[in-house]
């Protein structure tokens, strides 16, 4: 038996809508309808072109009353889809020539070969669209994997994969668990919803076969769940229904997609829940939203396939940068304490210095001032900066500890020399009395008024040597030195026990009252200019340090945290145009935390009003920059440091200065 021809390939290639077949009256007789089948096909006759209501109908018999009613031209504008066939004798110009009175066999033939030709457009066209559809497909991916690759904030990174996941599958609601294969652990940490908003509070569970995510974290595949409600009794896992039970919401389609990280172990699960025919579709609790939800079909699966392999590496990438982070900003901060262990004065210094300054800056980016405007510093100059600040005081593993930790202008090893020395002179006055008064006995001169007379002498040169030790402890401290300390100092150091040659004896050397001659604090000149070096080493240190490109200025922020806009500054005495924008806000900064800093065993903290009254002189001088000074003023930026516990600074009694003490150096 001779197969019989057949349409129904037609509706196979496009989807599963009825296909239309228009002919005029004269074909309704003709016996080649019998020799058809006609699948899927909805075949109507037609008087005219108005009686076709499907304009993309896909074939039209034309005879001689319809090519009578349009001409040609008008029936392939109004049916553009379609291919025409028409009888011989209306000497039109069509596909297929379908001629009167051919038999039903050549008939068929002639409908069969419009049908191919129909199957190849449709084909073509199908192919067109996959093609269209597959490229735009590979853009959205592209773009996704983009964005996903250049995110290192692991909270935007998890928010932005779930986001794009429903923006490709056009779906209402997605989850995000992110899995500990150690614990065997699965953390609920992420979930959205297009519908509605809900509390959501991160949570834990086992890693067991028995949810759905359990399920495909241990098998390591996909889970396309067109209904969550008509899972299979015999599934080792089964659907939570307490969501739905709570808010009123129905969770029906759901695919859920293992993210795998370079290792090929589940790192994360992705969940896409409740697929919607329109993405702006809202699906209201206990409303009936059935309607609305489909399937996810297989081009969503495959995209989300996608989405979930770049996910799993880009969530890799972003924990092992949160990792690296967390590592760094330790490393950072251990650095700090440690530096502050070995001056215990600068507790909480830097940490407090890096608070103001990150205050100040972000102060900055809210400014309406033109000028400072045009210096507004993004999250990346903010991390710079911040860095930079708890780093500024690096460069004193560089500094001598003698010099470092210096509580007096002497040590205590010089002032018991000194004391050892006055001792000696007293018993050398002793033994000189002594000596005298034996030789006189001797000679048998001794009298009881010369006895007398000699030892009130020595007592005064023993008082007066006294004297000598106390005037050089008040003098030893850190305080400013008054004129008449400076020549009470003058006055012990000439000084020579009465009968002993004028160089055999000496309270002081000359090193000793250079050094207690300080008029203020207790370093030298010479000593200043090693404590002022940290900057130079804090420079130098850090510039071994194989900064990234986000990070690569710190060093020279931080080694330019003592310049001065009038060029007064150090260590290289650059001016203003030179001083990055960064460094003059740690200026400030640092010249305030200073001033108010805890008490200083020669100097004492000074009030939030004084120290902002003096730092304005300091600015009006040209040291530093007047129109930030006037925002950390009225911003308050002074009061992000109040309250907080920055470290025990008791310890710093037991020292005299800190390397960023403003009065180590001329601000002006």
């Amino acid at each position: 038996m001779k197969k019989k021809t057949t349409i129904s390939s037609i509706s196979s290639c496009g989807n599963d809508a009825t296909v239309s077949f228009y002919y005029g009256a004269q074909y309704a007789t003709n016996a080649l309808w019998a020799a058809l089948a006609f699948d899927n096909l909805r075949i109507e006759p037609i008087r005219s072109a108005t009686d076709a209501v499907d304009k993309s109908a896909a074939l039209i018999l034309l005879d001689r009353q319809l090519v009578a009613t349009e001409p040609l031209a008008v029936w392939r504008a109004l049916f553009p889809r379609a291919i025409f066939l028409s009888e011989n004798s209306a000497n039109i110009s069509t596909d297929v020539i379908l001629s009167d009175g051919l038999p039903v066999r050549q008939s068929v033939q002639l409908i069969a070969l419009a049908r191919e030709t129909l199957v190849t457009r449709i084909h073509a066209a199908n192919s067109q669209a996959l093609l269209n559809s597959t490229e735009r497909n590979l853009g959205k991916l592209a773009s996704v994997g983009i964005a996903l690759s250049s995110e290192t904030d692991l909270a935007i990174l998890l928010r932005k994969i779930l986001t794009e996941g429903q923006n490709i599958s056009c779906c209402d609601a997605a989850s995000l668990f992110l899995i500990d294969n150690e614990k065997r652990q699965i953390t609920f940490k992420l979930t959205q919803n297009d519908s509605f908003d809900f509390p959501f509070q991160e949570s834990s569970f086992p890693l067991d076969a028995h949810s759905i995510a359990g399920n495909v974290v241990i098998t390591k595949e996909p889970l396309n769940i067109s209904n969550a409600y008509q899972i299979s009794e015999k599934a080792p896992y089964k659907f939570n229904r307490s969501f739905d039970e709570t808010t009123g919401y129905k969770t029906i389609s759901m695919l859920t997609l293992p993210a795998l990280n370079k290792k090929k172990s589940v790192i994360a699960v992705l969940q896409f829940i409740n697929k919607k025919r329109e993405r702006n579709l809202k699906l209201l609790p206990n409303g009936n939203t059935r309607d609305l939800i489909v399937p996810f079909d297989s081009e969503s699966f495959l995209l989300l396939q996608a989405l979930a392999g770049q996910a799993g590496v880009a969530i890799e990438n972003a924990i092992l940068h949160n990792d690296i982070q967390n590592l760094f900003e330790g490393f950072v901060r251990a650095s700090v304490m440690a530096i502050e262990q070995r001056d215990p004065t600068t507790s909480g210094h830097s940490f407090r210095v890096a608070d103001l300054c990150v205050a100040l800056a972000e102060a900055v980016n809210d400014s309406d001032c033109p000028e400072l405007r045009t210096h507004i510093q993004s999250r990346q100059q903010l991390r710079e900066l911040r860095y930079a600040a708890l780093l500024h005081d690096f460069g004193k593993v560089g500094v001598r500890e003698s010099v470092l930790v210096k509580a007096k202008k002497l040590s205590v090893e010089n002032l018991e020399s000194i004391r050892y020395r006055i001792l000696i002179a007293k018993e050398r006055l002793h033994n000189k009395t002594l000596r005298e008064q034996i030789k006189m006995m001797q000679d048998g001169i001794f009298t009881q008024q010369w006895l007398s007379e000699t030892q009130s002498t020595l007592a005064q040169e023993l008082e007066k040597l006294d004297g000598f030790f106390q005037t050089i402890c008040h003098a030893n401290e850190p305080s400013v030195l008054e004129a008449e300390s400076l020549e009470n100092l003058t006055r012990i150091a000439d000084y020579h026990p009465p009968g002993a040659p004028e160089n055999d004896f000496f309270v002081m050397s000359a090193d000793e009252f250079k050094l207690l001659s300080i008029r203020k604090g207790s370093l030298s000149a010479e000593e200043r200019l090693e404590i002022e070096s940290h900057v130079t080493h804090t420079r130098a240190f850090l510039d071994l340090i194989p900064w990234t490109d986000e990070l690569k200025k710190v060093p020279e922020i931080a080694g330019a945290h003592h310049e001065k806009l009038n060029g007064r500054g150090y260590p290289h005495g650059i001016k203003a145009d030179r001083i990055p924008f960064a460094s003059k806000v740690m200026a400030i900064c640092d010249i305030y935390d200073a001033l108010t800093a805890s008490d200083r065993l020669y100097k004492t903290s000074v009030s939030t009003e004084k120290a902002l009254e003096f730092i304005r002189t300091v600015a009006v001088a040209g040291a530093i920059d007047a129109q930030l000074l006037e925002l950390f003023v009225t911003k308050e930026i002074y009061k992000v440091t109040e309250g907080k516990d920055y470290g025990d600074s008791s310890s710093a009694l037991n020292f005299g200065h800190q390397v960023c003490d403003f009065d180590l150096h001329s601000a002006r």
